[in-house]
This record gives structure tokens, sequence and C-alpha cells, in this order.
């Protein structure tokens, strides 16, 4: 009797699935498809895959893992883990928005979480940090980033002491039903290296990149960027010598930043390639990625060489966002030897020591004089030009590269930027995407002090369009919308740009 009712059932669904699909035409098959395949996709989603307590004290005690933890150790950091839910976002809009911002591990995860989910209650709150003449800006700048489609977000911790031991991907997902697709960039080992007094129960020790999306991620892969600075060996050791302690107490002293020691972890920079369906069946492809900051220019423009390529297949549009730390120089610890290479390498130092041998004077004014103009007018424009020996850019092939690049269909990434698609009415390179300001771009990050000289423009929106479809507009940077949190939110402004879809 059991089989002859499991026999009338598949009997009586399979009728109503052919009755429907002629109803509808081919149209309902290839629905009926679609919906089949999301089920099976969401069923495969695998949740963040954490590494064992063990297998973090393991790793904590060597620089170079082998045997199971190792493989454990590369599996982790080569996976993406993807998670849609099942509800459908409609565009409301001829654009959608997509936001960038580095938010400092999830210091602050919570205030993001608030602006996002209660607006109005943080408006309320975030409106008495700022003055009277940044709240109406700031009311503006909170409704650009509320009304986000997709988040780029980079420094996100999961497990981690520093945040309360959040997975601050799901803590900023979950409320908003949100789909994302997350990779780690670095295991952090330094508390258990340190022996901090941690929970082994809540300890993950995961940091790394996420993309949150209204939109279904329909795939996602994780490029390992090439490795420039060796975390685990370069921090382990204690000892730093007497440049670096003047370094760290010369930016204490001046710019009331400290700089973070002992970041011991294993991995490296990366960048999550995720296409992104839209409700018109569209899709477009969202890069995150965060590149090397303990870096020299020329070093993080191989990273970026390195991305390019493995994208440049790509046929969909491509907006790449991320912090790619175009600060002119790199943070590495400071040593004698280093400082030394570091000239060595720099053929304007070279042209100046020669120089100084047939000038009198020439080594003041070119090693004060010129250095310090060279950084002020390097200073909220990485990409200005570069001028031999008197002012050196070393980030200006990052923008030269950039401007000759070509994705394999011959479409290039737009540079351009003219006052009726930019957000404040200034035309120049790059306007459109990104907020220019009087001198070069509105800063995405500054040091406390002084207040001239300690701007940078660290985040960026690259995006390539196909025909009018993906233009980029309305660069914006969200500096007061930071600022509403008396300390900031995060030492990162957000940046944000419209993308049309007609």
């Amino acid at each position: 009797m059991d089989r002859r009712i499991k026999l009338f059932a598949i009997i009586t669904i399979l009728t109503t699935i052919y009755i429907n699909c002629h109803k509808v035409g081919t149209e309902g098959i290839d629905t009926l498809k679609q919906h089949i395949e999301e089920n099976i996709y969401l069923k495969n989603t695998d949740p963040i895959d954490y590494l064992s307590f063990e297998d973090l004290d393991k790793l904590s005690r060597t620089a170079e893992p082998a045997g199971e933890i190792k493989d454990r150790l590369t599996n982790h950091l080569s996976m993406v883990y993807i998670l849609n839910r099942p509800t459908e976002a409609k565009l409301t809009n001829s654009h959608i928005r997509i936001a960038q911002w580095n938010i400092k591990r999830g210091l602050n995860a919570y205030e993001i979480k608030e602006l996002l989910i209660n607006t109005k209650n943080y408006e309320n709150k975030g409106i008495k940090n700022l003055k009277i003449w940044d709240r109406k800006r700031f009311k503006n700048e909170l409704n650009t980033f509320t009304n986000a489609d997709i988040l780029c977000l980079n420094e996100v911790d999961i497990g981690m002491p520093r945040t309360g031991y959040k997975n601050i991907v799901s803590y900023i997902a979950d409320p908003l039903n949100l789909n994302y697709a997350y990779a780690t960039e670095f295991i952090e080992v330094g508390p258990l290296f340190l022996m901090s007094n941690i929970n082994k129960n809540l300890y993950k020790g995961l940091h790394g990149n996420v993309i949150i999306s209204k939109y279904p991620i329909i795939s996602a892969e994780v490029i390992r960027l090439p490795k420039i600075y060796s975390w685990y060996k370069a921090e382990i050791n204690r000892y730093q010598s007497p440049l670096e302690h003047f370094r760290k107490g010369l930016a204490k002293g001046i710019f009331s930043q400290g700089i973070e020691s002992h970041e011991v972890r294993h991995g490296e920079r990366n960048a999550i390639i995720a296409d992104i369906k839209l409700p018109n069946d569209k899709i477009i492809t969202v890069i995150s990625t965060h590149f090397e900051d303990r870096a020299y220019p020329d070093e993080r423009l191989k990273q970026f060489k390195y991305l390019l390529e493995k994208i440049k297949d790509k046929k969909t549009p491509v907006i790449l966002a991320g912090d790619l730390n175009t600060s002119t120089t790199d943070t590495k610890p400071t040593y004698f030897k280093k400082e030394v290479e570091k000239r060595i390498r720099d053929p304007h130092f070279i042209l100046r020591a020669i120089g100084s041998a047939f000038v009198p004077g020439f080594p003041l004014v070119s090693g004060l004089a010129a250095i310090t103009a060279s950084k002020l007018i390097q200073y909220k424009d990485p990409f200005f030009p570069n001028i031999p020996v008197i002012f050196p850019n070393h980030e200006r092939k990052f923008y030269t590269y950039l401007k000759k690049f070509r994705f394999s269909d011959g479409i290039p990434f737009d540079l351009s930027g003219d006052k009726k698609r930019s957000s404040n009415g200034r035309k120049g390179l790059l306007a459109n995407s990104n907020q220019r300001h009087w001198k070069g771009f509105k800063s995405t990050y500054k040091l406390e002090e002084p207040r001239i000289v300690a701007y940078f423009k660290l985040d960026w929106f690259f995006v390539k369009p196909v025909g009018r479809f993906c233009l980029p507009f309305n660069g914006k940077t969200l500096k007061t919308l930071n600022r509403s949190l008396k300390k900031g939110i995060s030492d990162h402004n957000p940046i944000t740009v419209d993308i049309m879809l007609y």
C-alpha cells in the first residue's frame, strides 16, 4: 500500500510539472531549471571552515608549516566561502551602488551594523558628534552608504579577541539577510605566540575580505597575490633596531599614530572575484582586494599586474574595489640594511648623490627641500607625474600600467572624469569613479596630525564598462560619515560609486 501511495505522489508531481511547463512554455522550463539549480547551489554552500585550536597552536610555533597542517592552511587560504539566501532583491533605480570600506578589523562593527539597520537611530546619535556645518553632509553621506547594493569590506575579523571573537561577516550580513563571499587573507597567530589570555573555544584567528550583496553570487574565486612581506618571519623577532624605535617614536610624537607590532600571521594578500547576477539577468564581476602596505610601490605594482593578468579574460563588466595602499612608500620595520637597500634601488637617490659631487649645496636642496616638496605634492594624489631626481613619484608606474591595460576584449578601465558624472562637479583623471578634491583626490586615510601632510588616497574603484552598461558615476568619499564616531568608525573613509544599468 505504501509503494502505491509513493508511486501516485511521484506521478502527481511529474504531471503538475509537465502541465505547468506547457502553460508557460520554454520560459517556464528555464525558470524551473533555475530554481532547481539555485536550491542545489544553496545546499552545497559550505560554512566558513575553521582550523582547530590545535592547528592554530601549531601554526603559532613555526614559520614554515609542513605536512598535514600545511595542507589544511593552504586549503583554507585557497577557499572562498559563499552564502546565498533564498531572497530576491529588485532593481529600484537605473543604477546600482557599490561601497568599499577598510573597516579596521571590525573594531566598530556595532556602529556599522547600527547605521545599516537602525539608520535613523544612528543618525540621531552620530549627528551629536559633528559640528553644525557638517550635519547636512553627514545625513547625505549616511543616505548614500545605506543605499549601497553591494559592500566590499577589507580587514574583516572572525574569532579574534580584539573584536570580541565575533564573526564580523555574519554579524553585519545576517541581520540584513544579505548574501556574501568571504576569503581569509591571514591566519592570525600573534595572540597565541605572545601567550595572551584567550578563549580557546572562541578563538578562530581569521582575517580577510568579504563581498556582501543584495543579489545572488553565482560564482566566486580567491586569487592569492604574490607574497611581498613575510609576516611571520619578520614580525616574530621581538628585537627591533634603534631606527625602528626612532620611527615609532616619531610617528607617535608627530602624528599621534602608533605603529602596530607583532602582527604574527600566516598567509598573504588576496582578491575575491565574484560574479553577481542582477535582477535584470545581467552579470557583473565585482572584485574586493587589499594590497600589501609593507611593500615598496614597485612591489605593489607586481601584485596589481598579477591580479589584472588573472582577470583579463573577463567579458563581463568589472568593478575592482579595494585598499590598494598607494601611499608612495612602505611601512616595513626600519633597520640600517633596509635603509641602505632602499637608497641603492632608488635611481633618483643615486642621481642626487652624483649631483652633490658637482653642485655646492645640492645635497641640502635635493635631500631635504626636494623630498619634502615631493611628498607634499604626492599626498592625496599618488598618481601625480613623476619628475625624476627633483620630485620622484614611485607610485606613478601604477597609474601608467592601469592606463595602458586592456582586457582581452579590448576594453580598458574607465579613467574618465567630467563635471556631469562626477559627484562634485570636478573633472579630471578618475573623477567619475573616485571623488577628486581641490588637490588630487579626496583622501581616504589620514594620520592624526599634522593636518597638511598626513592625507592619503589609498582606497579605489577601477571600473570596466561594456558599452554604456556599468559606466561609473557619482564617486564619493564619505569622510563625514566615518567621523560621526568621535575617533572614527575606521581609520579609512568609505567610498561609493554608482554604476549605470542602461
